[in-house]
């Protein structure tokens, strides 16, 4: 069976192969991060996922939250999604907090923004999602 995820905005499956789905999204993220960001897959079978994006963020990783620029970095949604009404944003989730100069949710909000997307756009549920968000990057594990 396949299954369908998300990374970068592009709706990807688990019949494509590694090379083929590492291709394809580091071509969009040197688009839309000028080679600032790598993506690579840990793990890829029918019954999951493990997707790693490489970046520069400092931050806590034991705090359960997830920064706007993570999130547009793995959904490719415009940031103005991620920022509240008040500073011309359109937020998808909620609540929203801020911390210097970014914007932050705690991870449950966004995981269940992302099953809303998959469930969306391809009908696909999961059983788990697990994102943790260190210094370097951003390690994202789907199962189905």
């Amino acid at each position: 069976m396949t299954n369908y995820f998300i990374a970068n905005g592009m709706i990807l499956n688990t019949g494509m192969s590694v090379e083929e789905i590492e291709l394809s999204v580091q071509e969009k993220l040197d688009e839309t991060t000028g080679g600032m960001a790598q993506f690579r897959l840990q793990e890829l079978s029918n019954s999951g996922v493990t997707m790693v994006f490489i970046r520069d963020f400092l931050i806590d990783p034991y705090e359960p939250v997830i920064f706007d620029c993570d999130m547009n970095l793995i959904l490719n949604i415009g940031i103005e999604a991620f920022l509240p009404k008040e500073v011309g944003g359109y937020p998808l989730v909620f609540p929203l907090n801020f911390a210097g100069k970014n914007f932050y949710t705690d991870m449950t909000a966004f995981i269940r923004l992302y099953k809303t997307l998959l469930l969306m756009y391809r009908k696909q549920e999961v059983e788990y999602i697990g994102i943790r968000c260190y210094s370097d990057r951003i390690v994202m594990k789907i199962e189905f």
